[in-house]
C-alpha cells in the first residue's frame, strides 16, 4: 500500500485485510513492529480523534509521530503550482513536503477540509491534498479532505461488521443528514455511503432536497449499490426499520463560494435531529456518528448516551484501524 487517499483506491479484499488486522490488534495488542520509524502529520484543520489515534497508533507500533499545524507553528504553506509568492504564504508545499518532509518521515498524514470559500467545483478537487500527494515522495494518508475520510470509514466498517450478523443485504444502514449551525464538508457521508455499499449492506440516504452529495460520487454509489441504494427526503422515512442510523451534517453545494447563503437553506430543517421517537422507528436503530457532534441539535442526549449508541466504540476503533494502516504502509 502506498498512498491512502480514499477507500475507493482499495479493493474490498484489501479493506477486509486491514479490518482483520485491526481486529487482531484489538485482541492481541499492537506489536512494536516499526521501531525508529517517523510518521508525520500535517494538519490544516483542528483534530481530536484523528490526531490522537494517529499518535497512539504510531507510538504503539514503536514509531514516532511528528504533528504539525500548518501556519500555526509551521510556516504558512502555498499549494498553487506556479504561484508568485508575494502575499501571505511563506513556503511552498513543494519545498516543505518534497524537499524536506519526504526525506525526514516514512509517511505523511494530511488533514485538509473543503475550503467552502471556493466554488464547489473547485473545492471538490481537493487542491491541498492533491498538492501534498504530488509533492511527496513518501506515502500520503488522507486524514480527512474535501471529499473523503478513509480513516473514519475503516473504523465505521470495523464497528458495523462486529455487530451486524448474517446476510448483509438483510441490514439497512440509514445515512441521515442532520441540522447543524454551520455548513460542514461532505467527506464522512461520501466515505460511509460508498464504503457500506461496497461491503454489501443496503443503504438509505436521507437528506432534505437541495443537500445532494457530490454528483460523481452519487453515480459511483448507484453503480456500486444498484437496488441496495435508496435516496429519500424525509427523515422518518429514512430511519424506518434501519439496523443502523448514521447521522452526519453536511453543507449544500450551493453553500460553497463567496457570498453563499447557506443559512437560508438549512434553517427550515432544524427538525432533522435523531431523537428517541425517530430511533424507535428503526430496528433497533443503533446510533453512529463520527464526532464531534452538537448534542440536542444533531442527536438527543438520550440517544447518544443510550444502550444502542456505538459512538464510543467508533472512536476507539480509530486507534486500531490507524495502527493497521500504518503497519501496512511502514
Amino acid at each position: 500500500m502506498k498512498d491512502l487517499l480514499s477507500l475507493q483506491h482499495l479493493g474490498q479484499d484489501e479493506i477486509d485485510h486491514l479490518l482483520d488486522l485491526a481486529d487482531r490488534f484489538g485482541k492481541d495488542g499492537i506489536p512494536e513492529a516499526h521501531p525508529g520509524a517517523f510518521v508525520g502529520g500535517l494538519f490544516f484543520n483542528p483534530s481530536l480523534r484523528t490526531r490522537t489515534s494517529m499518535e497512539i497508533a504510531t507510538r504503539s507500533l514503536g514509531a514516532h509521530f511528528i504533528g504539525m499545524d500548518a501556519g500555526r507553528g509551521t510556516w504558512s504553506l502555498e499549494t498553487l503550482d506556479g504561484a508568485v509568492m508575494d502575499g501571505d504564504k511563506t513556503e511552498h508545499i513543494k519545498d516543505a513536503v518534497g524537499k524536506f518532509l519526504s526525506g525526514a518521515v516514512s509517511c505523511l498524514g494530511v488533514r485538509c477540509f473543503a475550503d467552502m470559500d471556493l466554488p464547489y467545483e473547485q473545492a471538490r478537487q481537493d487542491p491541498v491534498l492533491s498538492a501534498v500527494a504530488a509533492a511527496a515522495e513518501v506515502p500520503v494518508i488522507n486524514l480527512e479532505s474535501a471529499l473523503f475520510h478513509p480513516m473514519q470509514g475503516l473504523a465505521d466498517q470495523q464497528v458495523v461488521r462486529a455487530h451486524l450478523n448474517g446476510d448483509r443485504t438483510d441490514h439497512t444502514i440509514a445515512i441521515t443528514w442532520a441540522y447543524h449551525p454551520k455548513p460542514l464538508p461532505m467527506a464522512v457521508a461520501h466515505t460511509a455511503l460508498l464504503g457500506f455499499l461496497r461491503a454489501g449492506y443496503r443503504v438509505r440516504l436521507a437528506h432534505p432536497e437541495g443537500f445532494d452529495l457530490d454528483p460523481e460520487i452519487m453515480q459511483h454509489a448507484r453503480d456500486e449499490g444498484g437496488e441496495r441504494l435508496d435516496v429519500v427526503h424525509n427523515l422518518d422515512e429514512g430511519v424506518r426499520d434501519a439496523s443502523v442510523i448514521y447521522a452526519k451534517s453536511w453543507g449544500a453545494a450551493a453553500a460553497y463560494g463567496p457570498g453563499a447563503d447557506d443559512e437560508s437553506l438549512r434553517a427550515p430543517h432544524r427538525d432533522w435531529i435523531i431523537d428517541a421517537r425517530r430511533q424507535a422507528l428503526a430496528a433497533p436503530g443503533a446510533f453512529m456518528h463520527c464526532l464531534p457532534v452538537r448534542r440536542n441539535v444533531v442527536v438527543s442526549d438520550d440517544v447518544i448516551d443510550g444502550p444502542h449508541s456505538w459512538v464510543a466504540e467508533q472512536a476507539h476503533c480509530r486507534i486500531l484501524t490507524a495502527a493497521a494502516v500504518l503497519h501496512e504502509i511502514l
